[in-house]
């Protein structure tokens, strides 16, 4: 398990990350998502050792990740940017990787590639961005890590590549039972994978929770009105976003129950139709109304 606790982090008397703390348990994954800025980066680089925090600390499994070898080696780290030896090919990469680490499955980073096509001649200078995140990914994936950290792992990727990761990914979780920490900016696939989510604001936790509950909090509705929307409609607390197209309203709302069903038939709605919001379409209206919703958090 990893343990993130009260953890500060700040440049040059700026703070970045202010008391944050969350849980990644082995066999789940847990997204990490927030506006840019937000701190994701410096919280995914201090839980994988190259950072050292301000105070709070950071464990695997009961040990401290900052300067202990035997922890990081237990870790998969793919950041947004990899560097690797320009000069060398893919399959210079790969012998490198079998020398450096003991547990490196040969076998598994040549089936993957077999999906991804990457070519094993091609030096690494001369491939493309997604090419590089393809190769970063079953790199540190055959290393056998317990845990593996992804910093914007889809980025440069097709939606085929994509679509691959993210199979590849719960493959791994579900046959090892790794426990994976996530950050990207591609809510609509995270909410395909992860079983939990955080989000960060301006290096606070803002909410953290599992998906399921973090869908429940907000309801979206498909709304008719014949005549258009009234006044008061606009006026209603719960409604949190609205939008139309012609007579189709869709309105994201809070707290939505029978009571709430009745004030909009009361003006006027002919047919109300409850939807799943989407992670997305969540984020986006937490974002536009921080300061309505009331900041609860759950660090576990």
């Amino acid at each position: 398990m990893i343990e993130v606790k009260n953890v500060y982090k700040g440049y040059n008397n700026i703070p970045v990350l202010k008391d944050v703390s969350l849980t990644v348990i082995p066999g789940e994954i847990h997204g990490l998502i927030g506006e840019n800025s937000a701190g994701k980066t410096t919280l995914i680089k201090c839980m994988t050792g190259i950072y050292r925090t301000d105070t709070g600390e950071i464990r695997y499994d009961g040990e401290l990740v900052f300067d202990n070898p035997k922890v990081k080696e237990r870790i998969g780290y793919v950041a947004d940017y990899n560097e690797y030896i320009a000069t060398n090919t893919v399959k210079q990469m790969v012998r490198m990787y079998e020398i450096f680490y003991p547990k490196f499955d040969v076998e598994k980073f040549n089936s993957w590639n077999e999906i991804f096509e990457l070519p094993v001649t091609k030096r690494v200078h001369s491939l493309s961005k997604g090419q590089k995140m393809r190769l970063a990914f079953m790199l540190e994936t055959a290393k056998e890590p317990d845990y593996l950290i992804l910093d914007e792992p889809t980025s440069g990727l097709d939606p085929v590549a994509k679509a691959n990761f993210y199979n590849l990914l719960v493959q791994e979780v579900e046959q090892r039972e790794i426990g994976v920490l996530i950050s990207s900016h591609n809510l609509e696939g995270l909410e395909r994978i992860c079983d939990s989510v955080t989000m960060l604001h301006q290096g606070v936790v803002e909410r953290q929770m599992a998906m399921e509950d973090m869908k429940c909090e907000l309801t979206k509705l498909n709304v008719v009105f014949e005549g258009g929307a009234s006044k008061s409609v606009y006026e209603l607390p719960q409604i949190l976003r609205i939008s139309n197209v012609g007579s189709i309203y869709t309105i994201v709302v809070k707290n939505y129950d029978e009571q709430f069903a009745k004030q909009l038939r009361k003006a006027g709605a002919s047919l109300i139709e409850p939807l799943e919001i989407s992670l997305e379409e969540l984020f986006i209206t937490l974002e536009e109304k921080r300061d309505v919703l009331p900041e609860e958090t759950d660090q576990r």
